[in-house]
């Protein structure tokens, strides 16, 4: 009987458990990932990996867990918006005692600034529309993104006379730009 009651008390409290919301002592908060990584070091500006644009954006990446998405990943990993974080940083730290922090600080004022915003609507639009398959149905609303991204009067023309002739277009805006490009 006891060892019935042990096995079945066993078996009870492995039930219980299995029950209770399971967490790792591993698993760590998006904002515990971005805490830690905003105080180590830029070691890739000492190591000489700095000159390969694929590792910066891998470093830049490895502030996702702060907020920054892929549009900010790619923008902020190019070289020369890099460089000029760099300059504003250099002012007051020596490369040596810079962190992720001072990089996540200089991002923040970038993504505060007009031309950054400006800079985002425009590429997310340009991007929309290469995604999008051009009809002559959606016309009228698709040329109101073309205008906005500042397309040429000849190239909306041309877009414009592609749909009239191929009505039944199966192509996106980006494929038929890179199309009617060719001729």
């Amino acid at each position: 009987m006891k060892k019935t009651l042990s096995v079945l008390t066993l078996f009870t409290v492995i039930a219980v458990q299995a029950q209770l919301p399971q967490s790792s002592p591993l698993e760590i908060s998006s904002e515990q990932a971005c805490e830690m990584q905003l105080v180590k070091k830029l070691d890739f500006m000492l190591d000489g990996s700095f000159t390969h644009e694929n590792v910066l954006f891998k470093e830049i990446a490895k502030l996702r867990p702060c907020g920054l998405d892929d549009f900010d990943v790619t923008f902020f990993s190019d070289m020369d918006v890099f460089n000029t974080m760099l300059t504003r940083i250099s002012k007051h730290k020596k490369v040596e005692q810079m962190t992720f922090s001072d990089v996540y600080t200089e991002i923040l004022k970038f993504k505060k600034a007009a031309v950054y915003k400006e800079i985002r609507e425009v590429t997310m639009a340009s991007e929309e529309l290469g995604q999008t398959t051009g009809t002559i149905k959606n016309w009228e609303q698709d040329l109101t993104l073309f205008e906005n991204l500042g397309a040429s009067t000849t190239v909306i023309q041309k877009v414009y006379d592609y749909l009239k002739s191929n009505p039944d277009n199966e192509k996106t805006y980006k494929e038929i730009l890179e199309l009617l490009k060719e001729k």
